[in-house]
Formats: C-alpha cells, structure tokens, sequence
C-alpha cells in the first residue's frame, strides 16, 4: 500500500488548531496486549499507546513532563478543558461567571462521580485547588499561587477568589494541575497511597502502573458524560528509544506511538499498514544557561555570543529533517501573545559572536578554545533530542571555539536532574505550552521558575509578568507578554531555537487525530468504520 507523509496545518489560527491524520483506513488497527498481537481488534478490544517518555507519577499537580499529562488527563476531570480545537468548554462545571476582579463564581454539575462511586462535590473543589496553590513543593505552584482560596456556597456551588484580578484563570483551570482529586478518599488512604491507586473522575479508570514499563486503564462506565467504549482496556507502553517504538508499530505491538524521529517517516510510510501524522505543536528546543556570577555565562554578551553561533536553520531543516521551525522566542504559534517578529526568525552571526566573546574577554587559547562549557541533555526524550545538543555543541567549538562538555541521559534519568531545578552551565530542554497564553512561557524568566535553572533575574521583566498576570485588558496584557518576550531575545537565559513539529506513527485502521497539547484523549481514539 503506497503511504503518503502529509503535512498539516501549514498555518495556524489562534487557539483553533486541529491536526488531522493522514494515511490509510484498512485492516483492523488494535493489538491484543503487548506481547500477543495476532488478535483482531474487534475481538481483542485493546489500544496500545507507544510513549517515548515514562509518566513517572500518576499525582496531576506534580507534574514533571508532557508523558504525564497525556496519560492522567484520562483519569481526572477539571472544571474547563480543552477540546480538539484548544477552545476552552465546560467540563465540571454547568455555569460560571466572574462576580468581580478577584471572584469568580462556579456552579458544579450534580451527577460527577469518583471511580469508587463518591459523588464530586465543592468539597473535592476546594482540596485541589487549595492543594496546587499553597503547596510550593508541588511543581505546578507557581502557576496556582495567585488563588488565594475556594469558597464553599454549597455542595455544587462555590467561589474562587484570587490575590489580584486574574485574566487568565480560565486557562489556568483547564491546563494541568487543575485536575480534580477525591478528598474524602485522599484522607481516608494517605496522598501516597493515592498516588500509587489513584482515582479521579474522568473517562477512564486507573488499572495499574508499572514504573519504565506501562499505565493500563479501563473505561469508567460511571462517567458523568458521553465515554468510548471501544476499548475494554488502554495500554500505554514506555519505549524510550524511538526506532524500538517504530518496530513495535510496524510488528503491530502498538497502534499509535509519539515523538517519531524523522529519519523513521520513509519506514512508516513505506510499510503496508501504517502511516506517520505530523502536525504543528508547542515545543521548543531551548538552550538555557546560567546567569548567575561564576559562570562565564553571566556576562549577557557571552549568552548573546552562543545565540549567534548556533544555526538554528541548520538544526530544523538538517538536523530535524523538517520537523521545525527557527524562533527568538518560547510562545509557539497559535498560543496567545505571540510576538510575530520573533517567530519563523533566527541571529546566526558568527562574526558577531566572536566580537562578542572578544569583548566579554574571552580570548582563543593556543589550541582555539575560549573556555569550557557544561551542557546536559536528554537522548531519546524529544525528537532527535540527542542529534540537537550534539549538533549545538559542534557549532560552538567550531564556530567560536567553546568547547562543549556534553553529557547526555536516558529520559528518565534526565528529569531526575532537572527536576530539582538545578543544572550545571547550561542545559537543553524541549518545553511545550499546555497553558496557551504566552504568560506560562515567559514565567521561566521570573525568580520563581529561574532560580537553580538560569537564575536570570530582570526587574523589568518580573514587572512585566506580574502586570500581565493581573491584567484583564487583553490587549495591553498582549502587549506586556510582547515586551517580555523582545528582552528575552536580548538577554538570552534561554537560546530559543526551534519550535519542533510532532510526528506520531499510527496504525491503519485507528481513528486518531493528534492535539496541540500533545495529549492522548481517549475518548476519542476509535477504530475506523
């Protein structure tokens, strides 16, 4: 069967992107389990999802990586969600509206159940909310602390109420962390107890877990709303290497695999049964750096110099194979407050890099080097992850003369040293934006995101996120994001370099469409008619 590699979504509206699959509509699409698939899809009834990354934990405001959020999304329910087109909708909550700048007033539907049957009351409302913006051990407080409280009317009706007014509280209910946990059970069991079982409210229900081998889940009849019962189970299997992952598509172990490397396409395409999807996505390849004294990274022009040395270009055309696109900036096209003159751009300059690190005072040794630089990255976590540090690291030395101390880890072990928010010189990261407004992107720039990453500390720029934060005027809070986003470029505690393209490998016969958020709904994984 001769496979097609189609490109979607050349362009993308704000906030209403939908990526479409492409390829073929025959044979039966679903494995038995992962280590029998001779069974028909109709009979076995089981989708396998290959991920490129273990989820790691099953607690929603703890989160510490895209594989965590594309799994537990299954599991809970928020007050708002996201649809296919990134619109935000109702999904606990029948009514809301906003009494004045720092309240907000809900009304809850009556007939949401937890998985063990308790009814989801504003009780449970108020444990997770209160849980994600007072707890700063949790990694997704910083973006929750600016709710001040949850205020019970009743059983089904409740107030938020924020420190300062809040404009995007909103998207802030329907990211992650906004998941809502079962308080009675949670008290009743221990939080760690919970974690290893947990339950939530949404379409699926948590079946087991097994750490760097799989998530398996069963449909919750009980669901409030509309849920597919095409599967009578979901297995998600942890495939760190991306040509393991594309070997068990094609052997037929797994139905839908993330994160294909480009150089699989022609393997997918070209095999009788399977078709590759390629979308646009929210990722950027950032190098960040240290900004703190100390490092020869703490003089601004050094930042610059290592900006200007790379050839983003060469990295999303060569490297990646396609797979991206150059940018000066972290808020990805079709997330709110992009600055248009910063995306689809890129400095590469090595004469002004040179003069830079001349000027810093940083000559070229007798053998050509300038200094040493630390650099940690991930090698099988993104797209050609590996290949992109390598190649930043070849263009440093070759083009300015420093040389590049690159350790690279499995993705596992590389979030265990980044999630600390500690990395030596400079580390590779590839953040998407779950959030969609460009205020969670330029967060990163701020002490409470920055300190033991790039430590950057810009009093213009923390003036700039704490107006824009409490800003209800649109406009001018777009405008506030903007300028946050122009010193970023000048300042460089991140080198953006390019916004990746996320590539899916899918089998024939799968009704799958790929999110921006890059999370794996259930609810709408079918199999084809």
């Amino acid at each position: 069967m001769k496979k097609k590699l189609t490109a979607l979504l050349a362009g993308i509206m704000a906030l209403t992107m939908l990526l479409t699959a492409c390829g073929g509509n025959s044979n039966s699409g679903s494995s038995d389990n992962a280590a029998d698939n001779s069974g028909d899809a109709a009979e076995s009834r089981t989708l396998t999802i290959g991920l490129a990354a273990d989820p790691q934990t099953m607690d929603p405001q703890a989160l510490l990586s895209g594989a965590t959020t594309a799994v537990v999304c299954n599991l809970y329910s928020k007050l708002l969600k996201r649809d296919d087109n990134m619109n935000i909708v109702k999904d606990l909550v029948t009514d809301y509206s906003i009494v004045d700048d720092t309240t907000w007033t809900f009304t809850l539907r009556e007939d949401a159940k937890f998985h063990n049957g308790d009814p989801l009351t504003s009780a449970d409302v108020k444990f997770s909310i209160e849980r994600a913006a007072k707890d700063d051990t949790l990694m997704e407080y910083p973006h929750w602390k600016n709710v001040e409280s949850v205020e019970i009317i009743d059983d089904y009706h409740f107030n938020i109420k924020t420190w300062e007014p809040y404009p995007a509280l909103e998207a802030l209910l329907s990211k992650s962390g906004g998941d809502i946990l079962p308080k009675n059970y949670i008290e009743e069991v221990g939080m760690d107890a919970f974690i290893k079982a947990p339950i939530g409210s949404g379409p699926y229900k948590f079946v087991s877990y097994t750490k760097d081998q799989e998530v398996v889940m069963e449909p919750n009849l009980d669901y409030y709303d509309t849920v597919n019962t095409t599967w009578d189970k979901v297995v998600f299997r942890v495939l760190p290497e991306s040509s393991t992952r594309v070997g068990e598509l094609l052997a037929g172990g797994v139905d839908i695999v993330n994160n294909v490397n480009p150089n699989e396409w022609d393997r997918i395409n070209s095999n009788d049964g399977t078709s590759v999807l390629l979308g646009e996505g929210t990722r950027v390849y950032m190098l960040g750096m240290k900004c703190s004294e100390g490092n020869e990274t703490a003089d601004v022009r050094v930042r610059q110099a290592i900006d200007y040395a790379i050839d983003d270009s060469v990295i999303a055309d060569a490297v990646l194979d396609g797979a991206g696109v150059p940018t000066l900036t972290r808020v990805a096209n079709g997330v709110v407050g992009q600055d248009s003159s910063l995306y689809g751009k890129y400095n590469f300059d090595v004469d002004k890099a040179n003069q830079l690190l001349d000027e810093a005072g940083y000559p070229r040794g007798e053998d050509g080097i300038r200094f040493t630089l630390g650099l940690e990255g991930s090698n099988g976590r993104y797209t050609l992850d590996g290949d992109v540090c390598q190649a930043v690291a070849s263009m440093l030395e070759e083009n300015v003369g420093i040389k590049v101390d690159l350790q690279l880890y499995d993705s596992t072990t590389y979030v265990n040293i980044l999630s600390p928010r500690e990395f030596k010189d400079a580390a590779m990261y590839c953040f998407g934006d779950n959030f969609f407004d460009g205020i969670y992107a330029i967060a990163c720039y701020t002490p409470d995101f920055s300190m033991g990453e790039t430590d950057y500390n810009n009093p213009r720029m923390n003036e700039l996120y704490a107006s824009a934060m409490a800003n209800m005027n649109l406009e001018e809070r777009v405008a506030q994001i903007q300028e946050a986003q122009q010193i970023a470029a000048e300042e460089v505690p991140y080198a953006n370099l390019v916004n990746l393209k996320i590539a899916y490998g899918v089998r024939d016969g799968i009704n799958f469409t790929g999110r921006l958020d890059e999370q794996f709904n259930l609810n709408t994984i079918t199999l084809a008619e």
